[in-house]
């Protein structure tokens, strides 16, 4: 979702560095649930308050991975892997997304940012599962893709034509969220691809304000 009037991170010092997180759903820098931030043999990161942001203290410049796991009990967003290369461009803004590599005069989400912040916005954002804990009228796909009979965990799931989508999660399940469709409806095509497998497209009948259920069946 665009969500205008967001602000860049806080400067740091040179030994420190901030990683900040928006929901997926929302585009907030406020998330639901719990999710654990790591970086291999460091000290586990400050949290600002609520928010989320986090920032490691006292790291030299260096190659790093940041983890971002869900906790067991809010299990609401995919975890992933951020790679980050320290410093970054600019000493005084040791963060990522890096703030330097933006267009100030646009909100940090807007689709015409330069691509090398755009990607680092996407790596950034968290993407809901189907256990997200979406609000009443919400648009959404919800499905389970299976390889034959059998549930099948990471088959990318996406409406043509849109640049982001899902993955399944360990029990084949899915969700994708939609803020564009009338309040007629609107059909779609919906596709999902599986390595070693054909791809899969079927069309699906969107509700605005409803959530949609589908199956999709993948080659074994």
């Amino acid at each position: 979702m665009n969500t205008p009037g967001l602000v860049f991170s806080e400067e740091l010092t040179a030994t420190g560095f901030a990683l900040q997180l928006f929901d997926g759903y929302s585009g907030l820098r406020i998330l639901e649930g719990q999710v654990s931030v790591a970086i291999a043999g460091r000290k586990p990161p400050l949290r600002k308050s609520d928010s989320a942001a986090f920032v490691f203290l006292d790291i030299e410049a260096g190659s790093y991975s940041i983890s971002v796991t869900p906790s067991v009990a809010t299990p609401f967003y995919a975890p992933v892997t951020i790679p980050i290369e320290l410093p970054m461009s600019d000493p005084l803004w040791q963060a990522y997304p890096d703030p330097s590599l933006a267009d100030k005069t646009k909100p940090p989400d807007d689709p015409s940012q330069p691509a090398a912040y755009r990607a680092q916005r996407v790596l950034a954002t968290l993407v809901p599962t189907p256990r997200y804990p979406f609000p009443p009228g919400a648009t959404l796909l919800r499905g389970t893709v299976l390889a034959g009979t059998v549930p099948l965990t990471g088959a990318a799931v996406i409406r043509v034509g849109d640049t982001g989508g899902t993955a399944s999660d360990a029990n084949g399940e899915f969700v994708l969220f939609f803020d564009d469709v009338s309040g007629m409806g609107q059909s779609a095509t919906i596709k999902a691809t599986s390595s070693g497998r054909p791809d899969v497209t079927m069309p699906i009948a969107l509700q605005r304000g409803r959530s949609v259920s589908t199956l999709i069946v993948m080659a074994p």
